[in-house]
């Protein structure tokens, strides 16, 4: 009886739904996008802290480091960065609002808006930022 009550109240959050009739899977895909970037902007934190920590070694060394992340695959990166922060500000909004009781049957739709709303304010990002990245 307690697995079960474990399983819905699982199912009530968005998460591991064992219902395979649920339709669409957006909700699903909204609370594994949710920790996937949580875990991603975890990570890169540490990383920031570690190119940051670079200025100790002296001003060589940091400008050294720069130069690297100037490099296009790190650009690249910068842009799946931003995806990540928007994507993740934006569903913890939602799930805010699910939160306060506002949405609640609309979670599906509310999923697909953050998904839109993520893609096209990366993609405004990325194309005022990119020139200045790439400037010489």
């Amino acid at each position: 009886m307690t697995l079960a009550l474990s399983f819905k109240a699982l199912s009530l959050h968005g998460g591991a739904s064992l219902d395979r009739n649920a339709g669409t899977r957006a909700g699903w895909w909204a609370w594994f996008l949710q920790r996937l970037t949580g875990v991603a902007l975890v990570g890169y934190l540490f990383l920031h802290i570690l190119v940051i920590s670079t200025v100790q070694a002296g001003q060589d060394a940091f400008d050294s480091v720069l130069i690297v992340l100037q490099k296009p695959f790190f650009v690249v990166l910068d842009l799946f960065l931003i995806a990540a922060v928007v994507y993740h500000a934006l569903n913890g909004v939602r799930v805010l609002l699910f939160d306060l009781g506002i949405g609640l049957k609309r979670q599906a739709g509310l999923f697909w808006v953050c998904m839109v709303l993520t893609t096209i304010l990366t993609l405004v990002v990325g194309y005022f930022s990119l020139p200045l990245i790439f400037r010489n």
